[in-house]
């Protein structure tokens, strides 16, 4: 995507704390602490390579390092400021940087994963068949996901609203997926799925930059 056009990288609070979140200094998130907590049935003794699809800051390698989690951590993002930032926290810490890549869920041909992360993600697509088409390519085995799910799809091409002053004209993608037909896709491509209430909105509607956002889960696994 043309940085020039990236609502992600237009939000200088939300760039600074994506920062903060890559050096583990600001609360973990709600939802990062139960992807961890529902991963950690399925990452098993061989440590796994794991790719963190939409990965922001790195925060979620935190959550599962806090948690004992052994992993290969890999994050992906499309937002060139958001990684460099993300880099440069690690490096702080001491962590592998090159962990963090640049680009998109699209470009994913050739890498290796046996298991993901999407959080937070989908929602930001046109749709979700791609982005889960080119993550399952990747021969996982199992990936939890975390987005905007509803009785039926809905698709927003809206204005962020709350961007740097003289970027609110930019607009991207907000996002409600049926949680059956996702279903349905990831049973097409073999694999069996298990909805989870998100613990954060227990089924609620939470507004996010005023958008309606119905959070849940879905855990799935290759038969």
């Amino acid at each position: 995507m043309n940085p020039a056009l990236n609502i992600w990288e237009k939000s200088r609070g939300l760039l600074d704390l994506i920062y903060a979140r890559g050096l583990d200094r600001a609360p973990e998130m709600d939802c990062a602490a139960q992807g961890a907590e529902l991963l950690a049935p399925l990452i098993g003794s061989n440590r796994p390579r794991l790719l963190d699809a939409g990965c922001a800051g790195g925060h979620f390698y935190h959550s599962l390092a806090r948690r004992g989690l052994k992993v290969d951590y890999y994050g992906l993002d499309s937002s060139p400021q958001t990684v460099a930032l993300a880099q440069a926290a690690f490096r702080t810490l001491g962590l592998e940087p090159r962990r963090l890549v640049l680009g998109a869920l699209a470009d994913l041909a050739g890498w290796k994963f046996e298991l993901a992360a999407v959080i937070n993600t989908l929602s930001f697509n046109p749709d979700f068949r791609e982005p889960l088409d080119r993550i399952l390519d990747c021969g996982v085995r199992a990936l939890v996901i975390r987005d905007n799910f509803g009785p039926q799809t809905v698709i927003r091409w809206e204005p962020d609203g709350y961007l740097d002053e003289g970027h609110n004209h930019l607009r991207g993608y907000w996002n409600q997926w049926s949680l059956a037909e996702t279903r349905e896709f990831l049973a097409s491509r073999g694999f069996q799925s298990q909805a989870v209430e998100d613990r954060r909105v227990r089924g609620q509607v939470e507004m996010v930059v005023g958008k309606p956002y119905r959070w849940s889960w879905l855990v799935a696994v290759r038969e």
